[in-house]
């Protein structure tokens, strides 16, 4: 956390300086690595983790709903998104995250269900709309769960870090 930042920026009793500090983290993280900047070395001040799902009637809804939770017990501040072509796809994600946050352990359920609060499903009518959709919002993690992920993916072009298919979610 904060503390951690702060002594291995300036050094503390066995703990020496470090050159660089990388990494995530909440936003107490966040300010204190704004505040050592200068003593060493840091990545990036990073804003509340967010997770983008792109999915079609082909998307596995416990994949999906793992995925967007696992950003959520992140943060409270976390954004899962879901957009989507089929909307019975949507209901099937939205009760299986229901079902998944209500097995997570305290203060993990705590934590994401805060943040599932924030977050939205967008109903789409094509994969067009949802690429215009993903590259507006220009998301942290970008996941595509769709018959034709690679080629979806491909023209993305907005984001953090890319996952492609059903093999790549994060939480596999």
């Amino acid at each position: 956390g904060a503390q951690g930042i702060a002594a291995l920026a300036q050094g503390m009793g066995p703990i020496k300086r470090c050159d660089m500090i990388v990494g995530p983290g909440n936003q107490w993280v966040t300010a204190a690595k704004s505040l050592v900047q200068g003593l060493c070395g840091i990545d990036m001040l990073a804003g509340p983790s967010e997770v983008l799902v792109i999915a079609d009637a082909s998307a596995d809804p416990p994949t999906v709903a793992a995925d967007l939770l696992a950003q959520a017990e992140h943060d409270v501040e976390a954004r899962p998104i879901l957009v989507c072509t089929d909307e019975a796809t949507i209901a099937a994600v939205d009760a299986e995250v229901e079902k998944q946050l209500a097995a997570l352990p305290s203060p993990n359920r705590e934590t994401a269900e805060a943040a599932v609060g924030k977050g939205f499903a967008v109903l789409v009518a094509s994969l067009d709309d949802a690429i215009a959709v993903s590259d507006r919002l220009a998301p942290e993690h970008l996941e595509i769960m769709t018959a034709d992920a690679h080629q979806v993916g491909m023209r993305c072009k907005h984001y953090g870090g890319l996952f492609i298919g059903r093999s790549a979610a994060e939480v596999l």
